[in-house]
């Protein structure tokens, strides 16, 4: 969970024998392109350290923790039944619902909202719902879990970090790499790293080559015949190797995850470590009730209070919520830590 210091290095050594290797011993043609390549080179990685430094110690996401049970939790608890009804209502249109309590395998309490005509008639405070189904694995259900160790109702996509030992807002996955969480507020900035660090691997990989050339030109190095097995042949071809994988795998990547956050799919998603209320394999149809259905944004109708939006809708609003988040710090609140058979894998 320390400073980056690792990958901060990675970036000023490939600066370095970028700047004594090519840019010293380069022949300029035009010599005005001198100048512009030398504040490339020196700029690029200057924009990717900046990148780091705001993965690193921007707020990604974090879920301020609570010092004092949650009043709904304190309840249900206090009733010492595995699956508890609450309130029942009326939603704006018009559909009753009730809200049911339960726990998950890991101990965790689960609050689902759900139409009453979805509770069993014989057993409404049974483990499955009058059709059969699981209540935290149906569609027409809103569901929310509880973090016992934060104290706080988990929002959509929200999980806790054992390393970082807090909640986080459309947690992603935990990067040892760049030493934080990469979540809702730092995902952008994730992202910039990504695309930022290809594209200055690429340019250094372009500078590496065309100097490779001129060492092996008659005119502007030793020539074709001498040049193979120099020492600056063979560090060049070292380099130019590591900075073309460098570059294919920081821009795949930097591409995938920003098209996850257009489809509003996490990596925990991915990997199949799904939150309640996602139902894998069914690509654009998916309902999630973070982004894919109206009730979670407190409206909706039709069958079960439900309606479905289009994924593109979904993604804008996923992306928006991930690129638009406020800046700040990130909040010095004291780490809550889980039991190991409490982790969230």
């Amino acid at each position: 969970r320390g400073p980056p210091l690792g990958i901060l290095a990675i970036v000023w050594v490939a600066f370095l024998v970028q700047w004594l290797v090519v840019v010293d011993g380069m022949v300029y043609e035009p010599a005005s392109s001198k100048l512009a390549w030398r504040a490339a080179v020196i700029a690029l990685p200057c924009v990717v350290t900046l990148a780091l430094w705001c993965v690193h110690f921007l707020d990604p996401g974090v879920i301020p923790p609570k010092q004092e049970t949650d009043p709904e939790v304190a309840w249900y608890l206090g009733q010492g039944r595995p699956v508890v009804l609450g309130e029942r209502f009326t939603d704006a249109d018009g559909v009753r619902r009730a809200v049911r309590f339960s726990k998950d395998f890991r101990g965790q309490t689960v609050k689902t909202i759900l139409p009453e005509t979805l509770l069993h008639p014989e057993d409404p405070e049974g483990p499955l719902l009058a059709d059969g189904s699981a209540p935290e694995f149906s569609q027409q259900c809103w569901t929310v879990r509880h973090c016992k160790t934060c104290r706080v109702w988990r929002p959509p996509k929200a999980s806790h970090c054992a390393v970082c030992g807090h909640c986080m807002a459309r947690f992603d996955h935990h990067c040892p790499v760049v030493g934080a969480c990469i979540a809702q507020r730092n995902m952008r900035w994730f992202i910039a790293l990504l695309i930022t660090g290809g594209l200055a691997c690429g340019a250094y990989f372009g500078g590496a080559v065309v100097r490779a050339m001129q060492v092996c030109d008659s005119e502007k190095g030793v020539g074709r015949e001498k040049c193979h097995g120099t020492w600056e042949v063979i560090v060049l071809g070292i380099y130019a190797a590591i900075l073309l994988y460098g570059a294919l795998a920081l821009l795949g990547a930097g591409l995938s995850y920003a098209s996850s956050v257009l489809a509003d799919v996490t990596t925990k998603e991915r990997l199949g470590k799904k939150p309640p209320g996602f139902e894998k394999g069914l690509g654009a149809e998916a309902k999630h009730w973070s982004a894919k259905t109206a009730f979670a944004r407190g409206g909706g109708a039709g069958n079960g209070g439900e309606k479905k939006i289009g994924w593109a809708a979904a993604g804008m609003g996923a992306c928006g919520e991930t690129c638009f988040a406020p800046v700040r710090m990130r909040p010095n609140h004291p780490p809550t830590w889980l039991e190991p058979e409490q982790v969230e894998m």
